[in-house]
């Protein structure tokens, strides 16, 4: 990565424009990739959080602090690849006491506005997902944000019956596996009134489907996130739609930014004449040298 030469090319397309004006965008992209995205991460002890985290990324995961929220304490750790980095909160509650609800919904209403997204860990191989049912229901609906930011994961699907059948050879599930696996996928979208192509099946000890469970979480992020959550996944992880999407979507940040310049910044007609018109070029630039921040 480098992040001076990719922002020197940018800049080179804005000489056209005054320099205040062409420094506001410098500085936009500057702020762009240095975000540090902030991933929740939820599910009963014994669900495989710590190793799906582990098979996703590429970098060491380091205990940062912990932050109070409320009463409670929450696990937050930091991500760091090169001059990239992410935030990962092991968010608590699943499976705990329901006595403690009131507290959580006032956790959740405070956390959940600065989380990018919630990976929700379930073990295949439970029979019933009570516990999460109940937290997800009653407390998280009931904070009445952050639903929109949930992926489901289920985690362990090679401990799903018949796990003797699991194909260690070719690494995958039998076929008599994947139809039950896709039966727990129903179960959980009854569950959780959650659309099943959105509940992904891996098994993190394995390495099995965690690309797939990648361009979910890619799909799902916010803008602004994308590219600095794929910045930190392991290259066996990132597919190429994966990474399109995360070029696009830094590529649509720039574009919307410039267009709020025109919107809110007085500018003369003729600089804005200019800024229209060198848009599409500046906007093609920042895709091209994705890969100086990103790659």
């Amino acid at each position: 990565m480098d992040d001076k030469s990719g922002i020197e090319i940018v800049r080179s397309y804005l000489d056209i424009l005054p320099k205040s004006l062409s420094d506001k965008i410098v500085d936009k992209l500057k702020h762009t990739i240095n975000y540090e995205p902030v991933i929740g991460v939820m599910g009963k002890t014994g669900a495989g959080k710590s190793s799906l985290c582990n098979a996703i990324f590429r970098s060491n995961i380091c205990d940062v602090s912990d932050v109070g929220a409320c009463t409670r304490e929450v696990k937050r750790m930091k991500l760091t690849f090169g001059k990239r980095s992410l935030i990962l909160i092991d968010i608590p509650g699943v499976g705990e006491s329901k006595e403690r609800d009131e507290e959580y919904k006032k956790l959740y209403r405070s956390l959940l506005p600065d989380l990018d997204i919630v990976l929700w860990v379930l073990k295949g191989d439970d029979r019933a997902f009570a516990s999460d049912e109940y937290f997800y229901h009653h407390v998280i609906k009931a904070s009445l944000q952050g639903d929109d930011k949930i992926v489901f994961v289920l985690n362990q699907i090679d401990k799903i019956e018949p796990y003797r059948e699991w194909d260690t050879v070719n690494n995958r599930p039998s076929p008599l596996q994947l139809q039950h696996i896709k039966e727990k996928q129903t179960y959980v979208e009854k569950c959780f009134h959650y659309p099943r192509n959105q509940i992904v099946a891996v098994s993190a000890n394995d390495k099995y489907n965690i690309d797939l469970l990648v361009e979910e979480i890619i799909r799902c992020l916010p803008k602004h996130a994308k590219s600095n959550v794929i910045a930190q996944v392991d290259p066996k992880n990132r597919t190429d739609q994966a990474v399109e999407e995360s070029i696009e979507a830094f590529g649509e940040g720039v574009s919307d930014f410039i267009d709020n310049l025109l919107d809110v910044v007085p500018l003369p007609s003729p600089v804005k004449t200019v800024l229209k018109a060198t848009k599409g070029v500046v906007v093609s630039a920042a895709k091209k040298v994705w890969g100086f921040f990103f790659g």
